[in-house]
């Protein structure tokens, strides 16, 4: 007996396709043993820059099969549909989303500075209500109607709505951080972005007692049912530095 030439090439086709499916099983094996592949995640434009900028490369010296993907976004990302394996996260509350698992990192207030100059110029608001007669410097997100708003709360968690009319307005927190240093008016800013400012005297806070609401910075991911390596170790390595990262610029 012997093949037709159709037989011979079905079979030689068989052969390639047997060899391809066991080189995949064996590429998936692979990952599955040790932190390998494409690891894609969301992060804040602040902690990106401030944080996993500096971070990251010690993640990826130690594992040197992985690939990271970073979109530095404040947007919320759907990380099942947008496929992220981990998206990080900064709100007032952690939401309860089908299929996903959040853990804790930390959390950050905002808080009243503006330089010292500014203060000695036109004097100390005295409390909330005051501010609507200095400059102000506020962002994109506090924008409500034909001014903006802040929502303040003291110590003794009492609040304080406070409508304004800024005098500059940023979705970028580097401009919000130096036109407070420069005087132009008073912002509400991460603790983590004035914490060195405030050491080095290049700002003051307003009203210490009182913030903006607090932010829980918190990292999601899909249910770990068979989750890669790399996924996996990403997710320990951030969950050790972020929460550092946050105390050493805590104020």
């Amino acid at each position: 007996m012997a093949l037709t030439e159709a037989g011979q090439r079905f079979f030689e086709r068989c052969v390639a396709t047997v060899e391809g499916a066991q080189a995949a099983y064996d590429s998936v094996a692979e990952l599955r043993r040790e932190p390998a592949g494409l690891v894609r995640l969301s992060s804040p434009v602040l902690l990106t820059q401030r944080c996993l900028a500096h971070a990251l490369p010690g993640y990826m010296k130690v594992n040197p099969k992985v690939s990271v993907f970073i979109e530095a976004t404040d947007r919320t990302v759907n990380v099942i549909e947008e496929r992220f394996d981990i998206a990080i996260r900064a709100k007032s509350e952690i939401e309860d989303v089908a299929g996903l698992i959040a853990k804790t990192l930390g959390d950050s207030q905002r808080v009243l500075v503006v330089s010292p100059a500014f203060l000695d110029r036109y004097g100390r608001p005295e409390n909330p209500a005051d501010l609507p007669k200095f400059d102000t410097v506020a962002s994109i997100d506090d924008i409500f109607d034909s001014g903006a708003r802040w929502s303040l709360i003291n110590l003794d968690e009492r609040t304080a709505p406070i409508e304004l009319k800024p005098r500059l307005v940023s979705s970028d927190l580097r401009v919000r951080l130096q036109a407070a240093v420069h005087g132009i008016g008073i912002a509400l800013l991460p603790e983590q972005v004035i914490s060195a400012p405030l050491k080095e005297g290049l700002v003051e806070r307003v009203l210490p007692e009182w913030s903006g609401a607090r932010n829980i910075l918190h990292l999601v991911y899909p249910t770990p049912r068979g989750m890669l390596p790399s996924v996996r170790s990403l997710i320990d390595y951030l969950l050790i530095h972020v929460p550092a990262w946050l105390r050493e610029r805590g104020i």
